[in-house]
């Protein structure tokens, strides 16, 4: 009889630990199940950083230094006529206007990035940044705008320099002038040279028979003497 209740007893304590296992299980399953079903941590990151656009605020203050810079160079070479004396002061002029241009349209990059961003920032927050650094380099190009005068700049080259060239052929024709005239009154005075030189050949001409025939007077007048000396001496002897 014992034996027979061991044999029953076995089982149902098996099917009894299953079950209790499976509850055990389930409520496990569960209580992991509700923890996954939480809301999501949504992790994003931003489009653009404050050092990007204070970055880009840095460069464009330094072109605008540079290009006021090399501005107020070619205005002093322009005004007071340095660039004439290069050995081409239209090449050296366009030179140092490519120059400033280059690094004008350097800003205009700058401000057309900031301006892209600042768009994209416009419907979101926490980018006030971006819209103050677009507008401190807007107001940056602005001044640099009423500030060259690079159309100016070049007429007024233009024109000095044709007042340059005017000068030099002018110059060039006075010279040609004064050579002419000294060629001109140097060619009466060389006429007069020459008449006087012909004048005095035929006077010398003339000097010479005279002085011939002085010497055979001379001559005629020792021969004379010497033969009158030979008299006397010859009656002082008898």
């Amino acid at each position: 009889m014992k034996k027979g209740l061991n044999k029953l007893f076995l089982p149902c304590l098996c099917c009894l630990s299953f079950y209790t296992g499976t509850q055990l299980v389930g409520k496990t399953e569960a209580a992991f199940t509700s923890q996954a079903e939480a809301k999501p941590i949504i992790i994003s990151t931003a489009f653009v950083f404050p050092s990007y656009i204070h970055g880009l605020e840095e460069e464009a203050r330094i072109n605008s230094e540079q290009i006021l810079k090399e501005h107020a160079g070619l205005e002093t070479f322009v005004k007071n006529g340095l660039l004439n004396g290069t050995a081409d002061p239209s090449s050296e002029f366009l030179r140092k206007k490519e120059q400033i241009t280059a690094s004008l349209d350097e800003l205009h990059r700058i401000r057309a990035e900031l301006e892209k961003l600042d768009r994209q920032a416009e419907k979101k927050e926490g980018y006030e940044f971006v819209s103050e650094g677009f507008l401190r380099v807007d107001k940056l190009l602005l001044r640099m705008n009423d500030s060259l005068n690079l159309q100016e700049l070049e007429k007024l080259f233009y024109q000095k320099l044709q007042e340059q060239k005017k000068k030099q052929l002018q110059g060039e024709d006075i010279k040609t002038n004064e050579l002419e005239t000294d060629e001109k009154i140097e060619m009466p005075i060389r006429e007069q040279e020459n008449q006087v030189i012909e004048h005095k050949e035929p006077a010398e001409e003339q000097a010479n028979p005279a002085e011939e025939q002085t010497d055979s007077k001379d001559k005629k007048q020792k021969d004379e003497e010497e033969e009158i000396a030979n008299e006397e001496s010859l009656e002082n002897t008898e």
